[in-house]
């Protein structure tokens, strides 16, 4: 008979903390490319509290703007919680700046989008 400790862990009791890598200094401050993507967004969807609590979110996004798969992928990781409901989630005014972005960047930066089989 298997005991308590004889089981794996599933995926709602793995401790996510863990599978981070040590930050590092992009992961903590607004790099100059991070600044620069900030700055070129619309005033209206311009995320300043994700920037402020999440520097490496805004640095990662300045990499993906321009690649719209990469790009719409990392918004729905963001958005959407993949680890069986033990997510803690974004504060709610980053929440919807996150999906203020999301709308925008989908209608106004790359509207067109194009399957692989058309």
């Amino acid at each position: 008979m298997a005991t308590e400790s004889d089981r794996k862990p599933n995926a709602a009791a793995q401790d996510y903390g863990k599978l981070r890598h040590p930050p590092g200094r992009d992961d903590l401050e607004l790099s100059a490319e991070g600044r620069t993507w900030l700055a070129s967004n619309d005033e209206s969807v311009r995320p300043k509290e994700l920037s402020a609590a999440f520097p490496r979110i805004v640095n990662h996004m300045a990499r993906l703007w321009r690649t719209p798969r990469q790009m719409d992928r990392y918004f729905e990781d963001l958005l959407t919680d993949n680890r069986g409901g033990t997510r803690k989630g974004f504060p709610f005014g980053v929440l919807m700046e996150l999906s203020a972005l999301k709308q925008h960047y989908q209608s106004k930066v790359f509207p067109i989008r194009r399957d692989v089989w058309e």
